[in-house]
């Protein structure tokens, strides 16, 4: 299917899609957030980010069906783990505190800056990444392992470093606004990249 690109213009259409789309959530979760700590899992936020990481992830296909078919499929895995990942709103944050507690000098609680809280979400990150990955999987007829670990995965880490960069900017300048559009495009490029990843080497493509 992605005969005809090389394994680091994969990896940067995925990034640049996910990463657009990623930047667009931020932008509609600041029209909405009462609060920096709100639950960040939001619908407009599946839908956009998985339409621009669909086409970011099948565009090398040069197929409009397989690139629909992606994002088709991208999109509905995304609002199914989100919504899913929202049931879980209070059990999976409270779960995801108790760990940080107690590991106290990982990451987790290095993303627990003042401005712009979404850590303590990371195990809903990873069960909406999962559950994403799974119909990414489906679309693009992939290994499900290989692509359900990468995607959770990915979920988690860009929920962790994603809140430390955008904090650190968005403090530089002063605006929460940009700590929003920073934060969330980081979650979907650092996702995007784990997609492409499993995406390109369970298809094995020439290069």
């Amino acid at each position: 299917m992605f005969q005809n690109v090389s394994f680091k213009k994969y990896l940067l259409s995925s990034a640049i899609g996910f990463g657009l789309g990623g930047a667009l959530w931020g932008w509609s979760f600041s029209l909405w957030a009462t609060r920096a700590t709100d639950f960040p899992l939001t619908i407009p936020g599946a839908v956009l980010l998985t339409i621009f990481g669909g086409i970011g992830l099948s565009i090398w296909s040069k197929n409009i069906k397989t690139i629909l078919k992606t994002v088709g499929f991208g999109l509905a895995g995304g609002i199914l783990g989100f919504f899913i990942a929202f049931l879980g709103i209070y059990h999976l944050a409270i779960w995801g505190s108790f760990i940080a507690f107690l590991f106290p000098n990982s990451i987790i609680n290095l993303s627990y800056l003042p401005q712009l809280g979404i850590t303590e979400y990371w195990l809903n990150f990873l069960l909406a990444g999962i559950i994403t990955s799974l119909f990414y999987a489906l679309a693009l007829k992939t290994k499900f392992w290989p692509m359900i670990w990468r995607g959770g995965t990915g979920f988690v880490l860009g929920s962790l470093i994603g809140p430390v960069i955008g904090n650190l900017i968005g403090n530089a300048v002063n605006s929460l606004f940009v700590s929003y559009l920073v934060t969330f495009s980081v979650i979907g490029i650092i996702l995007g990249l784990f997609l492409a990843w499993g995406v390109y080497k369970n298809l094995k493509p020439i290069t």
